[in-house]
């Protein structure tokens, strides 16, 4: 049987009618959901990212506003500026934009965004939480996006299934993995140190691949009817690819999100579900 298409677009169109509810109850309430996201520099895939972000926001009743900084701006100027936004009532949710210039070591500053607004996860009490499986209040976006996804998968409940995860960034792998796990899923965690990635795949129900190496997974490599979850995203000759090779392994899969139209969609209604929620808690609003 053909694989079943795991329709980020589809999935995000129903969060955000969802999250449209949400906010329009707090608008009624005199709450203006509002997300500050501080960028500093001029990288042009986030550029990209934040625009998409802002014009997703405005459907979904949440204001985004960017808040910039040269590519030259210190630790210090950065996390001035995350400081001055802890103190803003009117911001439910910051997130620091990244990859961050060279020169800026996020675990230097990631201790500065405000940890009651910190929608994307980065805050280190916020991971710890997410380690410990003592439940956090902002799961980061891209693998909250990713869990999502899963729920609607053939594997989904996890609980016993063998995943395997490649890619261990504290961005998506890390934190993807740790998810799996708080679901009772048997985790492998993969990488560019791990060798052979095939023997790991072919015995894995659920595949995600967060590695930034397009095409590196192909049909070949899975076990027949596995749910497969792409994150990758690269500009290879002026088209966006994936880490998977899709036309050989939707022929073999059970369920598999396409590149693009899977993950990324979702992952921006995911963080705009953390806005939402941040200012619902701020505002003691019981929705």
């Amino acid at each position: 049987m053909p694989a079943q298409i795991l329709d980020g677009k589809a999935l995000a169109a129903d969060l955000r009618a969802e999250l449209l509810a949400r906010t329009s109850a707090l608008r009624g309430a005199g709450i203006h959901p509002k997300l500050v996201i501080v960028f500093v520099g001029e990288n042009e895939s986030s550029r990209a990212y934040v625009r998409n972000l802002a014009k997703t926001g405005e459907r979904a009743g949440v204001e985004v506003t960017v808040d910039r900084l040269p590519e030259d701006a210190s630790i210090a100027d950065v996390r001035a500026r995350l400081e001055r936004l802890h103190r803003d009532a009117a911001v439910h949710g910051v997130m620091l934009q990244q990859p961050l210039p060279a020169h800026l070591p996020i675990r230097q500053i990631a201790d500065a965004i405000p940890s009651h607004k910190d929608v994307d996860g980065s805050h280190p009490m916020n991971q710890g939480h997410l380690a410990f499986g003592s439940g956090t209040d902002f799961v980061p976006a891209t693998p909250a996006a990713v869990m999502l996804l899963l729920e609607r998968s053939p594997h989904w409940p996890l609980r016993g299934r063998r995943a395997a995860m490649v890619g261990r960034s504290i961005v998506v792998g890390a934190p993807v993995a740790l998810l799996m796990l708080a679901q009772d899923a048997t985790v492998t965690v993969l990488h560019k140190e791990s060798g052979a990635l095939r023997p790991f795949l072919q015995d894995a129900d659920v595949v995600v691949v967060a590695a930034g190496v397009p095409g590196l997974v192909g049909g070949d490599d899975l076990k027949p009817g596995a749910t497969v979850i792409d994150v990758g995203t690269t500009i290879v000759d002026g088209v966006l690819r994936g880490d998977v090779e899709f036309e050989s392994a939707v022929r073999v899969a059970g369920a598999i999100t396409p590149v693009p139209g899977g993950v990324g969609p979702v992952t921006n209604i995911a963080l705009l579900r953390n806005v939402v929620k941040s200012a619902e808690r701020m505002n003691a609003v019981d929705l």
